[in-house]
C-alpha cells in the first residue's frame, strides 16, 4: 500500500531539518575549535532552534556561556541538558563545575558524582569530584576518587598532592608522605605539594627534613613567606625558640600584615616566658584576623597563667564561638571557671571537652576534682577511672609512635 503524500513530505522535512542541524553543529564545532566562543555559541543556538530537545546541544550552549562568563544563563541550559538526558555525563560534569564556580558545593557535588559514575574512567570527572570533596573536608569520600584518577593518569602531579591531603586527613601519614613525594618527583615546581610534604615531615617528627623542603621552596621562590613561617614552625617543634623567633620576625619584616606569623611569634615568645610581648603579638594577630581561634586560645592560656581567670574564660569562649568542636578550649574554659568558683558552668564545659576530646585524660581528671569539691564522690571516682583509661591508651599510642621512628 503506497504511503500518503503528506507522510512522505513529513519524512523529507525531518531529514532536511536533521541535515540542517548537522551542518550548523559542524560550523559551531569548527568555531569552538578555533577559540571563537561567541561565534560557536551563536551557531549552537541556531542548532537548538532546529532541535530543541537535544541535550547535547544544550550542554554545548551552557558550556560556552560559562566560558563567556555568563554563569546564570549557563546553568539554565546545563540544567535543561540534564533534564533532557540525565545520562549525559558531560552535562552532569559541566553543571557540577558551574555550580562549584558559584560556590554552591551542595548542588555541585551530586552532579560531579553523577558524571564520575557514568564515566568512571574519565580523569577530569574523577579529579574534580575528588577536589570538591577535599575542599569540603570529605576526605574519606575523596580518597577513592584520587586513587582512581592516579591510576588513569599516574603522571599528574596535583592528583598525588590531593591524594596526599586526603590520606593525611584520614590518619594515613605514611601514605600521605609517599603521595606528596610522588607529586614533587613528577613536578618539582609544585610548591604547594612540597610545602605539604615539608609540613607533614615536621609534624611527624622529622623537622630537619621538613626544613630542607621549605629551603627548596625558597630557592625557587625567595619571597614565599609561607615557607619561612613553616621553617619557624619547625624550629618551634624542635624547641629552638631563638631561631623560631628570628624566622617569624624576618617574615614580618617582609610582610607585617601576616596574622599567622604574629601568632607563631607569640607562641615562641610565650615559650620563652615573655608573656607581655606574646600578648601584644596575639593582639596584632587578632586585629588582622579576628577569626583566628588559636590566637584566642593562646591568649586565654596566657591570662590563665597570669591568674586572670575571667579574662581566660572570655578568650576561650571566643575561641569556641569560632570553632564549636574545640575540645582543648572547652577544657581550658572549664579549668578557668573552676578556679574562678563557677562550678556548674565549669562542669558543663568539661563535659563538652570530653565529648570533643574523649582521648584526653586532662578533662576527666579536672572534672573528677570538681565533682569531689561539689561532694559527688561516686561521680568523681568514675571520672578519675575514665581519665586513667584515657592516659593508658595515650601511653600505648605514644609507645607505638616511638617504635616507628628510625
Amino acid at each position: 500500500m503506497a504511503r500518503p503524500l503528506w507522510c512522505a513530505l513529513i519524512v523529507l522535512r525531518l531529514l532536511a531539518a536533521q541535515d540542517g542541524v548537522q551542518q550548523v553543529e559542524s560550523r559551531a564545532a569548527a568555531l569552538k575549535a578555533r577559540g571563537d566562543a561567541s561565534g560557536a555559541l551563536a551557531e549552537f543556538q541556531k542548532a537548538a532552534a532546529l532541535d530543541p530537545r537535544s541535550a547535547r546541544i544544550q550542554d554545548e550552549i551552557g558550556f560556552l556561556l560559562a566560558v563567556l562568563k555568563r554563569p546564570h544563563e549557563a546553568i539554565q541550559h546545563l540544567e535543561r541538558a540534564v533534564e533532557l538526558d540525565p545520562k549525559l555525563a558531560a552535562a552532569q560534569y559541566h553543571l557540577g563545575v558551574a555550580y562549584w564556580l558559584q560556590q554552591d558545593a551542595a548542588r555541585a557535588i551530586p552532579h560531579l558524582q553523577s558524571a564520575a559514575a557514568l564515566e568512571p574512567r574519565n580523569f577530569d570527572y574523577r579529579f574534580h569530584l575528588g577536589h570538591a570533596l577535599n575542599e569540603t573536608s570529605q576526605w574519606s569520600a575523596a580518597l577513592p576518587q584520587f586513587q582512581a584518577a592516579s591510576e588513569i593518569n599516574p603522571k599528574h602531579s596535583e592528583t598525588w598532592n590531593q591524594l596526599g591531603l586526603a590520606r593525611q586527613h584520614t590518619a594515613d601519614t605514611d601514605g600521605a608522605l609517599a603521595s606528596y613525594r610522588r607529586a614533587v618527583s613528577l613536578d618539582a615546581a609544585n610548591l604547594d605539594a612540597r610545602n605539604n610534604l615539608g609540613f607533614l615531615l615536621v609534624t611527624s617528627g622529622h623537622a630537619d627534613d621538613g626544613v630542607a623542603e621549605f629551603r627548596k621552596i625558597l630557592e625557587a621562590d625567595p619571597g614565599n613567606n609561607i615557607a619561612r613561617v613553616n621553617i619557624g614552625f619547625a624550629y618551634l617543634q624542635k624547641s629552638e625558640l631563638n631561631r623560631a623567633e628570628a624566622e617569624f620576625r624576618e617574615v614580618l619584616r617582609h610582610d607585617p600584615n601576616q596574622p599567622v606569623a604574629h601568632y607563631d611569634l607569640a607562641v615562641a615568645l610565650k615559650q620563652q616566658d615573655n608573656l607581655e610581648a606574646a600578648k601584644a603579638e596575639l593582639a596584632r594577630a587578632l586585629a588582622l584576623d579576628p577569626n583566628l581561634s588559636e590566637a584566642h586560645y593562646t591568649l586565654g592560656v596566657i591570662h590563665w597563667q597570669s591568674g586572670d581567670f575571667a579574662a581566660a574564660a572570655k578568650e576561650m569562649r571566643a575561641a569556641i564561638a569560632l570553632r564549636p568542636d574545640y575540645g582543648e578550649a572547652y577544657f581550658m574554659l572549664g579549668t578557668a571557671l573552676k578556679q574562678n568558683g563557677e562550678l556548674d558552668d565549669a562542669e558543663s564545659a568539661l563535659h563538652s571537652a570530653i565529648r570533643f576530646s574523649p582521648d584526653d585524660p586532662g578533662p576527666y581528671n579536672t572534672l573528677a576534682q570538681l565533682l569531689r569539691q561539689k561532694g559527688d564522690l561516686e561521680g568523681s571516682r568514675r571520672a578519675f577511672d575514665e581519665g586513667s583509661r584515657a592516659r593508658r591508651k595515650k601511653e600505648v599510642e605514644l609507645g607505638k609512635m616511638l617504635q616507628k621512628k628510625p
